[in-house]
Parts: C-alpha cells; structure tokens; sequence
C-alpha cells in the first residue's frame, strides 16, 4: 500500500477517545455539582469541560470551594460507581490497534487522567499491553493545550529505537488521536497533525476552529484513521 508508513507514531487521548467514559464523568461532575452548589449543569456545558482538568474546571465552575476536597469528592463518586455498563470501549478501537501494531506503529496515550485511574480501566478492559507508552497527567507539569504531553509521548517513543532521530521528521510521523479542543491545541501547540473524532460527544468544530484549535482530519469511526496513516 502507498504510503503505508505515513504515521509511526500514533497517540490516542483515552476519555472519549479510547473509552467511553462519559457517561460515568457526566454523573460524577453533576454529583459534584449538586453537592457543592445545590444543582445540576446541563450535559453541553459538562460536555465543554471534556479534556480540561480537574482542577481547571473546578477553579472555573466552583470557584468558592477547596479544590483538593472537591478533586476528592469527585474522584470517589467516579471510582465507586463505575462499571463496564457505563463504561466501555468503543467500538472498533481494540481492532484499530491491533492493526496499527500490524501495521509497525508505535502506539501511544496521552491523557490528563491519573496514572491509577487510567491503569484501573486498561486493567479493567483487559488491555494494559494494547499501547507501547503511555504519559498521564502524573507525567507532565502542564496539561493540555500545552504541548508538553505530546512532547514527553513522543520522547517516550522514540527511545525505543537504538539510533538518534531528527526531531522535525519525529513529529511530521506523529499525530494525535482526541475527542476535544485541548487534544487538539496540545498537538498544534506541539507541531503535530492531529485528528478530532465523531464516535463520542457533540464537538462544535467551527467553535473549536474560530478559538484557534484546528484539527488536520475528522473521522466518524476508528478504521477511518487507517486511511490517514
């Protein structure tokens, strides 16, 4: 197949990428929100804070609050109640990496989840040998759209060859798998081709574009990045 090596390096976010979580971060903010502030937000405006992290969103949606007690509070609900009716991965994904690993990529997670909560559900899925590296938010000092997460990835994956690589043709064989604007800002930021996808919450593109987050391809399903790649 022509250009069947244009991407190596292959770097997928998790939450609504990866896996469907978001039925089950929906229920654990909207448990936050009620407990903290005595009511409920609608879903679009849970949905906009997908891929900030906790501590942002707090700062912003419950400014009055301790943020630890509040990460607490929240990170508990989610941990006690999910399960993989709510919790899933998507379909289509555990084929796309087995082919991308076929293929001769190198596979890849960035996420802003912890260490403990991202393993549980790889552990959970039966998956913990599904990716090659993996950076969490435990990893990186700025979190996305700040290129540091795809930067420490790609470190990651390229120390697993023997010889030194050119920084610039790293990049141009790398992008970036994720389900929102901070995905895709971290690998603009980064200088890498990204992708946004269209298998797990309502994204406004135009939005997401007019704030200066452009993705290079959209994909409805996860065979479609094979067409990319």
């Amino acid at each position: 197949m022509q250009d069947f090596m244009k991407k190596k390096y292959i770097i997928f976010d998790f939450d609504g990428t990866i896996a469907n979580t978001n039925d089950i971060i929906v229920a654990s903010w909207q448990a936050t929100f009620e407990h903290y502030l005595g009511h409920a937000m609608s879903v679009r405006d849970i949905e906009a804070t997908f891929g900030e992290t906790l501590v942002n969103t707090i700062g912003r949606l419950i400014p009055d609050a301790p943020v630890d007690e509040v990460v607490d509070f929240y990170r508990a609900y989610q941990d006690s109640h999910k399960n993989e009716s709510i919790v899933y991965i998507f379909p289509g994904i555990k084929e796309l990496l087995e082919e991308l690993r076929a293929r001769g990529c190198i596979i890849g997670v960035g996420t802003s989840r912890t260490a403990y909560s991202f393993w549980n559900y790889m552990k959970m899925f039966g998956m913990e040998d599904s990716v090659d590296e993996v950076v969490t938010m435990n990893d990186v000092t700025a979190h996305k759209p700040d290129p540091e997460t795809i930067d420490a990835v790609l470190r990651k994956m390229t120390a697993r060859g023997e010889e030194p690589q050119d920084p610039e043709e790293v990049r141009a064989a790398a992008i970036m798998i994720g389900d929102t604007k901070y995905d895709i800002g971290c690998a603009n930021n980064a200088g890498v081709d990204s992708v946004i996808v269209g298998w797990s919450h309502y994204v406004d593109e135009e939005a997401m574009i007019a704030e200066g987050f452009v993705p290079s391809y959209h994909i409805d399903r996860p065979d479609q990045l094979l067409d990319i790649i």
